[in-house]
């Protein structure tokens, strides 16, 4: 069994329970597993790219819900989950939240006005030594106020924790609308 299969059994139900199982009980159980040991590989491009395209919006959605609760926007574009940036914008406007992927994309101007992307954010932090404790602007040495003002005001453009326009409201929809051809990718990667 291919990494990419194993990996895919640990995120989601088996296939009689994920018939069965609800939207939000899916994300739940991908969101509860996606972090384990077992699936490190999980964002390895060659892993990654292989899931089916439903399960890869859950974990890039997930992921950033997570790295803006835990790191704020700025975690989120020098941490290894805004190395999938793009795709992020892409779940946002396939899901409909619209607010959320206009933001995503006004933020990426930024840095790109900086010539910064989030690799190179990633990049410089590596050049780092183990736990060393650092702000944003000794790692990344060519941003200044206005950069962080222009991001976060951006980032405040996010809807994400709102309850009117909240994306997991929908990506439930989401899910519920395509769950017939989810069933069917699972089962044929499976």
């Amino acid at each position: 069994m291919d990494i990419h299969q194993s990996i895919l059994r640990r995120l989601l139900p088996d296939d009689k329970e994920l018939l069965i199982t609800s939207s939000d009980e899916i994300i739940d159980h991908v969101a509860s597993n996606m972090y384990s040991r077992e699936n490190i590989q999980l964002k390895d491009e060659e892993v990654f790219f292989k899931l089916p395209a439903l399960l890869r919006d859950i974990v890039l959605l997930v992921d950033f819900d997570t790295e803006l609760n835990m790191n704020g926007m700025l975690g989120f574009l020098e941490n290894s989950t805004g190395k999938y940036l793009n795709e992020t914008i892409e779940v946002l406007e396939r899901i409909g939240a619209v607010h959320d992927a206009n933001a995503l994309i006004d933020i990426k101007r930024i840095l790109e006005d900086y010539n910064l992307s989030t690799g190179r954010l990633h990049r410089n932090l590596q050049d780092l030594e183990l736990y060393e404790i650092n702000h944003f602007e000794q790692a990344h040495a060519n941003v200044d106020d206005e950069f962080f003002a222009k991001i976060q005001y951006a980032a405040e453009k996010l809807t994400i924790d709102s309850q009117e326009d909240n994306i997991f409201n929908h990506l439930i929809a989401y899910i519920k609308a395509n769950k017939k051809s989810f069933f069917e990718d699972v089962q044929a990667i499976r």
